[in-house]
């Protein structure tokens, strides 16, 4: 079964190649240059700080200032990484690689890549279900998140 990641950049209803439909199950996650066993999930979100410019003695802003990049993501693996723990543990940082490739849908686009500089592994949260499943979420922050 083929998971879709959709990507959307900026939308025009006359034509629906704006979209860059990416397929998880043609992926490539690289943690310092290893890959991780169990791996089952991986999201990230980037967000700036935000502060609204208020006018004295009105109810709408003027403005908005915008303020330091955040790059925030998880990695999700059954059982658990030695790997992260051992980031983890001794307060190291490392470099993530995701690796998309983009050829079903526009054809011709080839290879999406995103590089996450200074990661650091925040946290780790571990769970098991009533099957004996077991999964360890670990929350990570980056330095920069760079598009190629």
């Amino acid at each position: 079964e083929t998971l879709w990641i959709v990507q959307e950049t900026t939308f025009n209803p006359q034509t629906v190649s704006d979209m860059a439909v990416l397929a998880a199950n043609k992926t490539e996650i690289m943690f310092d240059g290893e890959k991780i066993h169990g791996l089952k999930g991986f999201t990230y979100k980037v967000y700036k700080d935000r502060q609204d410019v208020r006018g004295i003695g009105m109810n709408e802003r003027l403005g908005v200032v915008y303020g330091r990049l955040h790059v925030k993501g998880k990695v999700l693996v059954h059982s658990n990484s030695e790997l992260l723990n051992k980031h983890m543990d001794n307060n190291t940082h490392f470099q993530i690689i995701l690796t998309i490739m983009q050829d079903s849908y526009p054809e011709g686009l080839g290879v999406k890549q995103f590089t996450f500089d200074g990661c650091h592994c925040d946290d780790r949260e571990f769970q098991i279900d009533s099957h004996g499943y077991a999964l360890t979420t670990y929350t990570f922050t980056a330095d920069r998140l760079r598009e190629a």
